[in-house]
């Protein structure tokens, strides 16, 4: 286990029991959160909220569990497990940062549950009184959406102590990556041969399912898991043609006729297997099907595994505006398997390698120097380099957009070298540059254009481009593209009127986003443009 494994959820759901019996099959420390605060106050939690009051209880709770998630190491020396208060995780930013260091497994159980479990004056004091059935349902009400954000949420009404523990045992071994958007709040799994292994948990309970995939990637890998898909439900297959060309209206309207043939409803599920171009469309088409059905990505590629696979942006592109039409609708669940990047093409592979680049300079520094170091065992494809690259593009990712689900605010900083990067992409043509080499050169040209507004050190820009061509990746802008392209950064969805949201960096783990005017922007790229051999 990577991480320390968090119980949380409403008091009596079984989370000090549960811990209990994690730490003795798995010989890790357990720590009570609460028996932490009362050791540290010398008094105890009841006093506490007598005394003091809630406000200052959580006060406590926050401090202590930064203590433990900060120090574990030190003080423990193995990841433990933590049994939280029922409100640890109450406050958004606490339980986002709680996300991203350790695992968290919420357990549930029902207000008549509760009330059973707990006596009329139990010391709990949120609970105390003669109404707590009554209590309970009123306080999991507005707890809900919170519990929700979890690695992983298990009812312990009909469960035994021991099975529970087994469960999120799992859980705590598989260490996934979770993603936070309240109901629609997922986990995206990264490991070797997941892909049959963990599809028929992910399908299971579905009337009817798609297969939406393209003819490069079912040969390779969709012929086995239309067959898995197959023995749990009734199940199409969709074929798109592959390529940035096709992620169109028409593909679009191909996945429908395949939906309305298949008859899916709202209990059905599409199953999206192939690149980004295959997992946007999937997921947009499951964003509009019946007004909205589940989806689960299956990521083939490097890129799709970085980058498309989080976030829930689903699109097509309309003309030259690339992801223009589209809708924010998360997966159920992602599954990553480095396994079948061994059929991705050299040429995807490293273009796929932009991405990871560029969501080092935005938020790991650690990416950043592996990037420099290992550029071999990258180019090679070595297991572990490559699984570690993509869990730590993921976890980036998933904390951004799990601060900021719909790119109103930090969430924007991903976009780093798109802006120009997706306009030379379009003005070339779909298809004549890959996506990441467009975002290559787009971040040379953003990172050239930061040191024209001060921000970016020229250090750093020299230091990014050797780190690309290590890569492989192109760094050598043309001028004629360039000025070519000018036209098109109108077209950027950051775009506000006739002022553009445009990502610089002031180093590793350093960016921001700056509102500018379209045509400063057009004309600092027309600058560079002249400014090139």
């Amino acid at each position: 286990m990577r991480r320390p494994l968090l119980l949380n959820g409403f008091m009596a759901t079984g989370k000090s029991s549960v811990g209990r019996k994690l730490a003795e099959l798995t010989g890790s420390p357990f720590v009570d959160l609460d028996a932490e605060i009362e050791a540290r106050a010398q008094t105890s939690v009841a006093t506490i909220f007598k005394e003091r009051g809630e406000q200052a209880f959580r006060k406590l709770e926050q401090e202590e569990l930064v203590r433990v998630l900060g120090g574990w190491r030190d003080r423990l020396g193995l990841p433990p497990v933590v049994a939280l208060g029922g409100g640890a995780l109450l406050q958004r930013s606490t339980r986002v940062d709680a996300l991203n260091q350790a695992v968290v497994v919420t357990l549930t159980a029902t207000p008549e549950t509760i009330a059973r479990r707990v006596s009329v004056h139990s010391g709990r004091p949120l609970l105390d009184g003669e109404d707590v059935r009554e209590r309970a349902e009123s306080l999991l009400a507005l707890r809900e959406r919170s519990y929700l954000e979890a690695h992983a949420v298990l009812a312990t009404d009909a469960e035994s102590v021991e099975a529970l523990a087994q469960r999120a045992l799992e859980v705590w071994k598989d260490d996934p990556i979770a993603v936070a958007a309240e109901e629609a709040s997922h986990v995206v799994q990264v490991g070797h041969g997941i892909l049959a292994a963990r599809l028929p948990g992910i399908v299971k309970g579905f009337t009817n399912t798609l297969l939406v995939t393209d003819r490069n990637v079912f040969p390779l890998h969709g012929r086995g898991l239309l067959e898995s898909l197959r023995q749990n439900a009734p199940t199409g297959l969709c074929e798109l043609e592959p390529g940035e060309p096709h992620k169109d209206v028409q593909s679009l309207s191909q996945i429908w006729d395949a939906c309305h043939a298949q008859t899916l409803d709202r209990k059905s599920i599409i199953v999206a297997l192939g690149g980004g171009v295959v997992t946007d469309m999937a997921g947009f088409a499951a964003a509009t099907w019946m007004r909205g059905i589940a989806w689960a990505g299956l990521p083939t590629t490097l890129l799709s595994m970085v980058d498309a696979s989080v976030g829930g942006k689903t699109a097509i592109d309309y003309k030259d505006a690339k992801n223009s039409v589209g809708a924010f609708c998360h997966p159920r669940r992602v599954l990553c398997d480095i396994d079948v990047l061994a059929t991705e093409p050299q040429r995807g592979f490293v273009s796929g390698l932009a991405e990871v680049v560029k969501t080092a300079i935005i938020g790991d520094e650690e990416l950043f120097e592996i990037c420099k170091t290992q550029a071999a065992s990258i180019l090679t494809r070595d297991p572990a380099c490559i699984e570690d690259i993509v869990r730590r593009c993921i976890r980036v990712k998933a904390n951004v957009v799990s601060v900021d689900q719909k790119e109103s605010g930090v969430r924007a900083t991903l976009n780093l070298g798109h802006t120009i990067g997706h306009a030379l992409e379009s003005d070339a043509g779909y298809g004549v540059l890959a996506h990441g080499e467009a975002v290559s050169l787009g971040l040379v040209a953003a990172l050239r254009i930061g040191e024209r507004l001060g921000a970016t050190p020229s250090s750093l820009t020299r230091e990014v481009e050797s780190v690309l061509r290590q890569l492989n990746l192109p760094t050598a802008l043309d001028r004629a593209q360039l000025e070519s392209a000018i036209a098109l950064i109108g077209r950027d969805k950051k775009r506000t009127g006739a002022q553009l949201r445009f990502v610089v960096a002031k180093g590793v783990g350093a960016v921001q986003s700056v509102m500018l005017p379209l045509a400063e922007l057009e004309r600092m790229t027309a600058e560079l443009a002249a400014s090139l051999s």
